[in-house]
């Protein structure tokens, strides 16, 4: 079963509302920045519901390729394509009964929005191949940590569709504007990964735990989390202070009279790679060989910024999923998180 840890007066608004949304079959928009447990908050509406028995079906909008949306959705018949020898079952089927999760919804391509749209509306889809549409008892609820509607004013993702999905929107805000419930999550954290990983408790300095109140968890609930497995793997049963914090400081409120060392030593020294030659190289040649080489490097480095997440890191670049996703394919480049 699953719980969802907290004691401020905003995570019991947040249960109360999950708990009301459980009782119908309506479509449910989650909202909130990443690391706050979206999916958590899907679950728990889930086990509260009728549909309970049946499975939760988690997708990954943002790791699903356009090309992809159909056959991992609806599934296909034998001879839908080639290659199809048989027929698979999509993740719709799957969730019958149940519910299905699409988590980064924001990243789905305006082509498949349509398709889900219908599926919605009319709560019936097509596998590939199939000559007739088959009924889906499916619930859908939607997460994602873009504003859909700057999306929408945008034209980058259908009013229509934001609207169908927003009709119980559910906002889960970041940790820094629920302060109250860093110690309540830390705390069970610790205990948790204490008894998993086998290590003795820790004991924080006062100072520490002013500094860990005063962080802005730009990671939330997932960086805290984090920060508890590090401090036990690394410091089992000793007293940690604020040095001992993996935190990126510079988004800390400021400690008086803390010198923060590097918490990690620093990398052996690296030769610097020679200067590029183009010796008997026509200026065209050599400049395709160059752009090509820093498209590689640059998406490989926003792909390890955002841990493989393919939308967030197109945003970060500038373009559009579906473009940076082509890049990738040009470059045999994986969605790995880093």
């Amino acid at each position: 079963m699953t719980v969802v840890i907290g004691s401020s007066a905003t995570h019991h608004r947040l249960i109360e509302l999950a708990s009301a949304t459980a009782s119908t079959d309506a479509e449910v928009l989650i909202m909130g920045p990443s690391g706050v447990g979206k999916e958590l908050y899907a679950r728990l509406i889930h086990e509260q519901s009728a549909r309970a028995r049946y499975p939760l079906v988690p997708v990954n909008c943002g790791a699903l390729p356009l090309e992809l949306f159909e056959n991992e959705l609806f599934g296909h018949v034998g001879g839908a394509f080639t290659g199809a020898r048989g027929h698979s079952t999509g993740l719709v089927a799957e969730a019958e009964h149940g519910t299905l999760f699409l988590d980064e919804i924001d990243a789905m391509h305006p082509s498949n929005q349509v398709k889900l749209l219908r599926l919605i509306q009319q709560k019936e889809y097509r596998p590939l191949g199939d000559a007739r549409p088959r009924r889906a008892d499916v619930r859908i609820i939607a997460a994602t940590n873009a504003n859909l509607l700057t999306e929408v004013q945008a034209g980058r993702f259908r009013a229509d569709l934001f609207f169908r999905l927003r009709v119980l929107p559910l906002r889960v805000p970041s940790l820094k504007e629920r302060r109250e419930d860093i110690p309540t999550l830390f705390d069970h954290f610790l205990q948790k990964y204490s008894a998993e990983y086998g290590k003795a408790p820790v004991r924080f300095t006062a100072r520490a735990r002013e500094h860990l109140l005063a962080y802005d968890w730009p990671g939330n609930v997932r960086e805290l989390e984090n920060c508890a497995r590090y401090v036990l793997c690394t410091y089992p049963g000793a007293t940690v202070d604020v040095e001992q914090l993996p935190l990126l400081h510079e988004l800390a409120e400021p400690v008086r009279d803390v010198s923060i060392p590097a918490l990690a030593p620093l990398p052996e020294p690296v030769e610097e790679e020679p200067a590029p030659s183009f010796a008997h190289e026509p200026l065209k040649a050599a400049k395709k060989r160059l752009v090509s080489a820093f498209e590689r490097a640059y998406i490989e480095e926003k792909l390890h910024e955002h841990g493989g997440n393919i939308a967030a890191a197109a945003r970060a670049s500038g373009k559009h999923r579906r473009a940076f996703f082509a890049l990738m394919r040009r470059y045999g480049l994986t969605a790995s998180p880093g």
